[in-house]
């Protein structure tokens, strides 16, 4: 329950009230240690405690008013000091929920004007008023690194957003924060770096290049059929993406030396066309022609290099075990094509959706670096098949143990991620948007008094949690401690 010794009154509640928000008049003085997102304690005159959050912060001084002139305008004019006496401070007290023994829950008690309000001393906690939670994320960012942010563990499973503009410190986050909090929860991190060096770097002895990964044979039909320009479309294309999935599933293509492997690739496609369209007579027929013509055309384009990718030795069954081993477990993706980067995912999701429909608990969370790469807002080509498989994995992960963790600079639109990705989301932390992301964030903070123009300022490493994660029913800003070592490499002083 509440300890009166670490609180402090700083101001009365205003009129008018509601059951979920209120105005509060401060004390003389204390607007100049009141800040927007301070944690305050209502004791309110009705019968209970509540716990709220000061939002939207205001000045008023009727002698300044610009809608009417009157002395205090024309002190200001004439360059004098206008009269204080009439001046006061407020804030929109935004309510997370009514303290009880053991739990912050909804209120539903009207708010009495008058009530007096409360901030919490230095050296006290309030976070504890939320109740036992075990997991934590992070520190209340207007508080002391001591109030630690409890979270709710059980919807790990129903997936995570990181959202925030570049410099914003995503992955900060992730790494000091949620990759510890997902291990001390039981999960296994699989991490997919797309760039090499936000993750791969940090756990040195637990990371796998992208070349070593065997492609399943439907991700190097996906692969080599974006390389191949999908053979320009149309009934030839039909025609020639059924025999390169034949090919590829017949397997004697196959080689160690990418230049023969590329070489053996073609001629048994050439066998495939010529056998399936010879006529009677033994000459190939007017398609087979076309055929054959068009799929010379295409593999021209094609180097040794763009073959390496298919010759990985290790299978998506190994990387699972692997992982299950060294229980955090980074694939460097930092070279090849996209094209190649999505082909290895495609062959990672299969494994991991295979083992789901055979109702194996996974505890795995994959954590998905530049996701709007994977499951962008408009997809095309592979593209399409990454974004229909992540939405597949979102709907086992729930009942078998998988958790996705999807890391992007935009929420929505051209620069964000899919919006039936994005409904599986269920938490969020969001940090300092782009512009272009204005309208959409402020829908996660409906009711809540957060706007996108505070959004916009939000320092580094700075982040609202939002969705099922969090006990509080309103959104809370946190932050978290980063190590000296880690402010000196990216040359912060």
């Amino acid at each position: 329950m509440v300890d009166w010794d670490e609180l402090e009154q700083i101001g009365i509640v205003a009129s008018p009230t509601r059951v979920n928000e209120a105005g509060c008049i401060l004390q003389e003085g204390k607007e100049r240690e009141v800040t927007s997102e301070s944690l305050v304690l209502i004791d309110n005159r009705n019968g209970n405690k509540i716990l709220a959050v000061c939002r939207e912060g205001a000045g008023n001084n009727d002698n300044l008013k610009l809608s009417y002139y009157n002395p205090g305008v024309a002190y200001a004019r004439s360059g004098r000091e206008a009269s204080t006496a009439k001046e006061f401070y407020s804030f929109t007290l935004v309510v997370i929920g009514e303290i009880t023994d053991n739990e912050v829950k909804q209120n539903k008690t009207i708010i009495a004007p008058a009530s007096p309000v409360y901030r919490f001393k230095p050296g006290s906690n309030p976070m504890k008023l939320f109740g036992h939670v075990k997991n934590t994320i992070g520190y209340y960012a207007m508080g002391d690194s001591n109030w630690r942010v409890p979270v709710l563990a059980e919807y790990i499973p129903h997936h995570i957003g990181v959202f925030g503009v570049t410099g914003s410190g995503k992955s900060f986050l992730c790494r000091y924060e949620l990759i510890p909090f997902l291990q001390n929860t039981g999960y296994n991190i699989l991490i997919l770096d797309w760039k090499g060096s936000d993750y791969a770097p940090y756990y040195p002895g637990s990371v796998i290049s992208m070349g070593d990964i065997e492609l399943d044979e439907s991700s190097i039909y996906s692969y080599l059929f974006e390389k191949l320009d999908r053979f320009g479309g149309g009934k030839p294309a039909e025609a020639l993406a059924r025999y390169l999935d034949e090919v590829i599933t017949e397997g004697s293509w196959r080689d160690s030396d990418p230049s023969r492997t590329l070489e053996r690739l073609m001629e048994a496609m050439e066998d495939a066309i010529t056998e399936d369209n010879r006529e009677k007579s033994g000459q190939l027929s007017r398609w087979g022609e076309l055929y054959l013509r068009r799929a010379r055309k295409y593999f021209k384009r094609l180097r040794p290099e763009d073959i390496e990718p298919v010759l990985g030795q290790k299978s998506a069954s190994e990387i699972i075990d692997l992982l299950r081993e060294k229980k955090i477990l980074i694939i460097d993706l930092s070279y090849g094509s996209k094209e190649q980067k999505l082909s290895i995912f495609l062959s990672i999701a299969r494994k991991l959706k295979e083992l789901m429909e055979e109702k194996n608990r996974l505890n795995i969370a994959l954590l998905i670096d530049e996701a709007p790469q994977y499951c962008p807002w408009n997809p095309q080509g592979i593209e399409m098949e990454t974004t229909e498989h992540i939405i597949e994995l979102a709907a086992l992960g729930r009942s078998y143990g998988l958790s996705l963790v999807l890391v992007s600079q935009g929420i929505a639109g051209e620069i964000g991620i899919n919006a039936a990705v994005r409904r599986n989301l269920n938490t969020l932390f969001i940090g300092r948007i782009h512009p272009l992301d204005a309208f959409e964030a402020e829908k996660f903070f409906t009711n809540s008094l957060i706007r996108a123009d505070s959004l916009l300022r939000l320092p580094e490493g700075h982040f609202y949690i939002v969705g099922k994660m969090n006990p509080s029913p309103v959104p809370i800003l946190i932050t978290f401690e980063i190590e000296e070592s880690e402010k000196l490499r990216h040359g912060e002083r």
